[in-house]
């Protein structure tokens, strides 16, 4: 590589970037040599220097590693390219060790909440963890220590999982890879026989058709999401919030308007904006543009986004919900595109819908949003009931769909202060997210608190559906 080429790659890239290209370079350049670099040309003159660039894919594989992919067209190259050329790598090639790389995607996922955390937990001297230090500072300065490395990972473990578990579990991510890349069976499919190279299993379990093997569940997707207990929700933004908000339907049908929904829709905005969602609001929509609008959502490239919510308050019946016109969407028909969307796959897609999945009162009320009551001006309460054909609803992998009520049974809506069920889950998040509390939990406490209250008689019992692979602990800002 001639030093013009070097010259215009280290015009285009920042201090910063400068930083990190060393940092994954620690394992390839003496450490006395690489202190005295101060740009990406020096750099690359060092890596010369160990012959290094005699592998034409290392000064890419770098690139693409910060996420500087638009560089690479002055080596005459694209993404795609390298990443085909890497699987083709020869196995004698050094390139950027797993281990840094792994390292360096910690960095990247570290909030400045979470770093201040790390560097009160670090034992490292006070003069080391100044206001200007990174956390690729704080990693470097434990590997002089002898606190970090390739097989030392514990106590970075430790701190991170006291104050991030989904970047502790990048770690132990790390560590099955290296350990031959095989997925923690045992704790995804308990009560399902696994058998490890070297283990054996008991005569009656061999001689059954399908034997399963931790090698033998592999898929097209990169083993990075695939892996670990935790999802990693460390993107910003974290994806988007849709929200679904449908009042108006005396204006085309002769339901009832739905007084109180604002309520619910504000309060849904505050709450998933603190969870670093870009909430996206969506009023008095007909069948056919809620349809539109998730299909829309669906053809977005989510990449860069760790998970997708959608809420939607309605009218409803069992398996539906309905536009402003009063014309049913099935529920599977906003589900199904989110599901099918690629860039969503193995994140967690979470579905809240305020709406009656039947028209029956549960024993103990507030009204409900039924098309067959006229509530009076006085009465407060009202449900969200609409009597078409029942419906099924399949969910399909890392989904979770948190319905109001369960199937037969009203929901209900005060006309001032929102829906019983959307005020408590807000209060929830509210309450549980800063504690870091996974979704589930959450959901468990909000069935808990819906059910204890009666209403005009009668009863409400919220129930969540989901495939969800890993737990997920939705991040709080702290301001």
């Amino acid at each position: 590589m001639d030093p013009l080429t070097f010259h215009k790659i280290d015009e285009g890239l920042e201090r910063s970037e400068v930083d990190q290209l060393k940092f994954l370079c620690m394992d390839l350049i003496p450490k006395k040599r690489l202190e005295t670099v101060n740009d990406a040309k020096e750099l690359f003159m060092r890596l010369d220097e160990q012959t290094l660039l005699d592998d034409k894919l290392l000064i890419p594989e770098l690139l693409i590693t910060i996420g500087r992919n638009d560089l690479l067209g002055i080596l005459g190259m694209s993404k795609a390219d390298v990443e085909r050329n890497l699987q083709q790598r020869d196995a004698s090639s050094k390139g950027v060790s797993a281990y840094r790389k792994m390292l360096f995607r910690l960095s990247e996922d570290m909030t400045e909440d979470n770093l201040g955390s790390v560097k009160f937990l670090v034992k490292l001297p006070k003069a080391k963890l100044g206001r200007s230090a990174t956390f690729l500072d704080v990693m470097i300065e434990m590997e002089k220590l002898q606190n970090l490395g390739e097989d030392n990972l514990d106590e970075l473990y430790n701190i991170l999982d006291k104050c991030d578990k989904q970047l502790a579990c990048r770690i132990q991510d790390y560590r099955a890879q290296e350990q031959g890349g095989r997925l923690p069976l045992r704790e995804v499919f308990p009560n399902v026989p696994v058998s490890l190279p070297g283990e054996s299993m008991p005569g009656h379990q061999m001689e059954t058709e399908h034997i399963w093997r931790r090698d033998s569940l592999v898929t097209d997707s990169d083993p990075e999401h695939r892996t670990g207990e935790y999802y990693n929700v460390t993107q910003r933004p974290l994806g988007y919030c849709l929200i679904i908000n449908n009042f108006n339907f005396k204006k085309m049908s002769p339901l009832s308007n739905r007084t109180g929904t604002d309520k619910d829709r504000d309060d849904l905005s505050k709450v998933f904006q603190r969870m670093h969602f870009k909430v996206i609001v969506q009023n008095d929509l007909t069948a056919s543009e809620m349809k539109d609008v998730i299909r829309q959502f669906a053809k977005e490239d989510h990449t860069r986004m760790g998970a997708f919510v959608c809420c939607v308050l309605s009218h409803g019946e069992k398996g539906t919900v309905l536009g402003i016109d009063a014309k049913e969407v099935e529920i599977r028909e906003l589900t199904k595109p989110i599901a099918e969307c690629h860039t969503l796959a193995t994140k967690p897609k979470l579905f809240f819908i305020q709406a009656c999945q039947g028209s029956v009162g549960q024993n103990g009320v507030w009204t409900t949003d039924a098309p067959d009551q006229n509530p009076t001006e006085e009465d407060p309460y009202e449900d969200d009931a609409y009597n078409p054909a029942c419906r099924s609803i399949p969910i399909e992998a890392d989904m979770l769909i948190g319905m109001a009520t369960v199937e037969h049974y009203q929901s209900f809506r005060h006309t001032r202060e929102g829906s019983i069920y959307i005020q408590e889950l807000c209060h929830q998040l509210e309450q549980c997210c800063p504690r870091k509390e996974d979704i589930l939990s959450i959901l468990t406490k909000v069935n808990h608190e819906v059910s204890l209250k009666i209403l005009k008689g009668c009863k409400q019992m919220p129930e969540p559906r989901y495939t969800l692979t890993r737990k997920l602990v939705l991040p709080w800002a702290s301001n």
